[in-house]
């Protein structure tokens, strides 16, 4: 049992929920140190495991599952820890690299699950022999558990993304008023693993405010102008530094494939430290030898490469991309070396001399390119040494450098990796053309499809011609009215690759304590949940469902006027759109209390038209409806009564 009211464990189980395994070590050894290591390393021996449980306050309210433990370098090394790719989050291969402040791990523990349970009185464990209960950073060794604790373990890789039984690609549709925007700011805090409950409205929407801010979650609205090169990416003018100079364009990643970068980068992160860091050292290095080459090109310099077989090749120039331009000597074709490209070899090939036969070494690792260029860009490249050294500790990531480390990931990478979970948010999914603003993205978002899946797809994107996959921590929730008629019905390709959740009115919500004055639900003489499930009873009768006002309209109503205004404002508009203007179709959801007196017929009104009779058309009623703001308390209280015939 280990000591610690420090309060990090709600925050750790949160990030290692869905990986294989977690670290977590103790700058103390247990107490009886050679006795109780020699006990603990003889149930691993023998295939089992051990719990380490915390205290705080005389409370155990974590527990751990144990399956291996380190005590010092040496024997970490003899581990296979992260062997078969297995996920394991905290991991490091130096013990030297658990430290936090003037506190370094003396003992270093594998744990399969890690969970947080109802507080045990520390009184109720039997600690061994007679070493008490911990206190600080100490360790001490239990004889026997009570029997109180028979909760079973659940396993970390179980502890995610699905938990809590939201899909990938999620649709809230509904009507207008049923809380669909509402409902995706709790959703994504779900899935992101934020704990909300108990928590009031402003609580949440600060920590989804910060959530955004942050960039793991990300909000957009569809509509008619939103495009392909909007939501993934396209060629795109960029204003020139300074008057005068040309304009140039460049390809822009677009909302969605920019937080797919941020989602991918989680999942880099999850590689070995190192392997990351070389991908952002190289970058510094190949935009540090272009800035060099650039500077020869403009002096009129030659610039030559040094090739494999001892010849040499030309550096024609630099595009707007920052891709080098390679020309052979006497020849006229040029080839493009691209900074992608020499990423991948940079991490794959660690010695250049070491490789016999570049051409297929080199297309097996970046596909059909030339060879001889690309190699003697990177042999240029090594040859150079490093004028900038950053630490892990100091470096934060730019969006660029975050690119360059996706761009570098192969599907390996992504396989059994859960990385942070990153949410995008379409209001009004169904106002856009959907097939146009997803493209190939209506196979890639597949559930089966992301990377990290046995049937992961990679499409190669039309403008920057690399390949693109969605990663798996990924998740996208969408909107849709089912009242608006300006749109088409949902892309059917589309559609077979969400979850879709009804969002109805829900008449019971404006009749809780604290949205109305009076306690029981009633607003004056009003029913407010009558008065609502009426009005919807009427249009579904008249029109359909999908039709029906929404609870938010009614919720948080304290006095006449403001129900007078939502009438006024919400409600009589929203019929009227409804129903064409047809004031008769009106008239029987409303009643006749909102409605000024029938016109009184008037004869000869209609001009003669040969023997055209208009008796039928002078007879008929003409309806206005009333202006609500002008109606006393009264009279508005009577139209209500009405309506709801009473």
């Amino acid at each position: 049992m280990a000591s610690d009211s420090t309060g990090w464990q709600d925050d750790f189980i949160k990030k290692s929920s869905g990986h294989d395994a977690c670290i977590i070590w103790n700058s103390k050894r247990p107490s009886g140190t050679k006795e109780t290591i020699k006990f603990l390393r003889q149930i691993i021996i023998e295939g089992k495991s051990f719990n380490l449980y915390y205290c705080s306050s005389g409370n155990v309210n974590y527990v751990a599952n144990v399956i291996d433990f380190a005590e010092n370098q040496k024997e970490l090394d003899t581990k296979n820890w992260s062997g078969n790719d297995r996920n394991i989050f905290d991991f490091h291969k130096n013990i030297a690299d658990y430290v936090e402040g003037k506190k370094s791990a003396k003992i270093v523990f594998l744990a399969s699950a890690f969970q947080k349970i109802e507080n045990i009185p520390v009184s109720d464990f039997v600690f061994y022999k007679d070493y008490s209960p911990p206190r600080q950073d100490n360790l001490s060794p239990l004889k026997a558990v009570p029997t109180t604790f028979l909760k079973p373990f659940v396993p970390l890789a179980n502890n995610q993304m699905k938990k809590n039984n939201i899909p990938l690609n999620l649709i809230l549709f509904g009507p207008p008023g049923t809380g669909k925007t509402y409902n995706t700011v709790n959703k994504a805090l779900e899935i992101i693993g934020e704990n909300i409950e108990d928590k009031s409205r402003k609580e949440i929407k600060d920590i989804f405010d910060g959530k955004m801010r942050e960039g793991q979650i990300v909000f957009t609205t569809f509509h008619q102008s939103m495009s392909y090169e909007d939501f993934i990416e396209g060629i795109k003018p960029i204003e020139p530094e300074k008057e005068g100079d040309p304009v140039i364009y460049r390809i822009e990643y677009g909302v969605f494939r920019n937080l797919c970068i941020e989602a991918s980068f989680a999942i880099a992160q999850l590689r070995e430290t190192s392997t990351t860091e070389e991908v952002l050292d190289f970058s510094i290095l190949y935009d540090k030898f272009v800035e060099n080459i650039d500077e020869k090109l403009l002096s009129g310099e030659q610039v030559e490469l040094e090739t494999k077989t001892g010849g040499s090749v030309m550096i024609e120039s630099i595009s707007h991309q920052g891709n080098l331009i390679i020309k052979h000597h006497e020849g006229t074709r040029t080839y493009t070396v691209s900074k992608a490209r020499l990423t991948k070899l940079q991490s794959s090939i660690k010695d250049l001399s070491e490789v016999s036969n570049i051409n297929d070494k080199f297309r097996e690792i970046i596909g059909g390119s030339n060879s001889s260029a690309y190699w003697s860009v990177l042999n240029a490249i090594r040859k150079e040494k490093q004028t900038k050294i950053i630490t892990k500790e100091t470096r934060t990531y730019t969006f660029d450098e975050k690119k360059e480390v996706v761009l570098s990931l192969s599907k390996a990478d992504y396989k059994n990796k859960n990385g942070k979970p990153f949410v995008l948010i379409i209001d009004e999914i169904n106002r856009g053309n959907v097939s146009q603003v997803f493209g190939e993205l209506i196979t890639l978002i597949e559930e089966d499809k992301r990377l990290g899946k046995d049937e992961a797809l990679e499409a190669t994107l039309p403008y920057s011609k690399v390949k693109f996959g969605v990663p798996a921590n990924l998740f996208i929730i969408g909107t849709m009215n089912t009242a608006d008629r300006s749109v088409e019905a949902l892309d059917t390709a589309l559609r077979r690759r969400f979850c879709f959740e009804e969002m109805v009115p829900r008449p019971e919500l404006v009749a809780t304590e604290g949205n109305l004055k009076d306690k029981n639900g009633f607003l004056g003489k009003i029913d407010m949940s009558l008065l609502l499930s009426t009005i919807n009873k009427r249009i579904d009768k008249l029109l359909d469902k999908d039709h029906q006002i929404g609870h938010s309209y009614f919720m948080c109503i304290s006095n006449l006027e403001e129900l007078r205004m939502v009438f006024q404002n919400k409600i009589i508009p929203l019929l009227q759109e409804y129903f064409f203007g047809d004031f008769g179709k009106i008239g029987l959801v409303l009643g006749k209390g909102f409605f000024d007196a029938v016109e009184p017929v008037q004869e000869n009104l209609f001009a003669d038209f040969d023997d055209y009779d208009a008796s039928e058309f002078a007879e008929r009623p003409i309806y206005r409806l009333k202006d609500i703001s002008k109606l006393s308390d009264e009279e508005f209280s009577e139209a209500i009564n009405l309506l709801l015939k009473k």
